[in-house]
């Protein structure tokens, strides 16, 4: 498929790619190397934010330890545009994350999710600041909180600030190739149920919040659910008790409810809710829940401009275009009209695992992918 970029330029652009590897090596390493769990990014962010001001960024860490690094447009008829890779991690701060290098492949936990996708936007502003590259102004963003409970509150805070100066966002994240442009919406609650408890035998009869919390999970498991738009749910983690001869005073867990759309998500929550007060009432539990997780639903048409442009870009690179739906940090400016996509710059594997993997060759097709974006837009 060809571009609106001539042969000469793309093959120029290609060159200067393939010669960031060696320091792509580095930047993620050095990224990785830096304990960043979902609320404890700043020391990351400070890095960040130190390598972004090399290249002629004005930046700025907000109070989620976001990194902003903005740079006036050279072009105005050009749209403005956001690139947004999340700098937090799903690992504990005691992590080792030593880095190791085996052949083309570096090993650590976090290395490709998201450190590949930090870096990357880290050379796309070496590239702006070096290359003769027009484009109108642009936001270089680490983002914070993007994992888990972090709950896409760094995207959440910095797309508020930014929402009236940007047409487009573009997250950095995932594996290379593929166009997630449909943002998959949770909704996490955390529950806890509480009763006087008491001895096993002697004070048999009373109610116990581990039984009552197994009723509830028994109930929501048989919840029937639409296969399309697919809608799911899952109890992920329960605690409670005190010991094997005592009536249970508390226990939690909490649950995680998905879908590609509102309204089925929002009735499996109401049907949840339903379940848990009437196991409450029925076994006389005190019961407590809190909303730990609200991703919004967000989607992009196959036929809108940006997806049209990543698609050309990618097919001309030899990559899948396959469209998805997933939950990144595209679905805040997409839950609120914003067009938004999500692309990979790197492969790996085993995300999530300490004994994550990245492959180092591919990063120069996806730096040479996030360069073309902003050509070819």
């Amino acid at each position: 498929m060809k571009l609106k970029i001539n042969e000469a330029k793309v093959s120029e652009l290609k060159k200067y790619c393939d010669n960031q590897l060696d320091l792509f090596t580095k930047e993620v390493t050095a990224i990785c190397e830096i304990p960043a769990p979902s609320y404890y990014e700043l020391e990351r962010a400070k890095y960040v934010a130190s390598r972004m001001e090399n290249f002629g960024f004005e930046t700025s860490i907000d109070e989620q330890y976001n990194v902003i690094a903005y740079k006036e447009g050279n072009n105005k008829s050009k749209p403005k545009l956001m690139f947004a890779a999340h700098t937090d991690t799903v690992f504990p701060i005691e992590t080792d994350v030593t880095v190791t290098r085996k052949g083309n492949q570096l090993f650590a936990p976090g290395i490709r999710d998201n450190s590949a996708g930090v870096a990357g936007i880290i050379l796309l502003g070496k590239a702006i600041n070096e290359l003769n590259i027009e484009h109108n102004d642009i936001y270089l963003v680490g983002t914070a909180c993007e994992e888990g409970l972090g709950d896409l509150n760094g995207m959440k805070v910095a797309f508020k600030t930014l929402r009236d100066k940007i047409d487009y966002v573009i997250a950095v994240d995932g594996n290379l190739g593929g166009i997630v442009h449909g943002g998959i919406g949770s909704r996490r609650l955390s529950v806890k149920v509480t009763t006087e408890g008491g001895h096993s035998w002697g004070a048999f009869g009373v109610p116990s919040a581990i039984h009552a919390l197994g009723k509830m999970i028994s109930k929501i498991s048989e919840i029937e659910v639409p296969l399309s738009p697919k809608t799911s749910y899952n109890v992920g983690v329960i605690e409670g008790g005190t010991s094997i001869n005592t009536i249970a005073a508390k226990a939690s867990m909490l649950i995680d409810m998905r879908s590609l759309a509102k309204e089925p998500l929002e009735k499996l929550e109401g049907k949840v809710r339903d379940i848990i007060d009437l196991v409450a009432k029925e076994d006389e539990v005190n019961v407590d829940i809190e909303l730990v997780g609200d991703r919004p639903v967000g989607y992009l048409e196959t036929n809108h401009e940006l997806v049209q442009t990543a698609t050309n870009v990618l097919s001309y690179l030899g990559l899948s275009t396959e469209g998805a739906s997933s939950s990144t940090d595209a679905n805040i400016p997409l839950s609120q009209g914003v067009p938004a996509i999500c692309l990979g710059v790197t492969s790996g594997k085993y995300a999530h695992r300490e004994d994550e993997i990245l492959d180092i060759e591919p990063a120069s097709t996806g730096l040479l992918q996030l360069i073309l974006m902003l050509e070819e837009l």
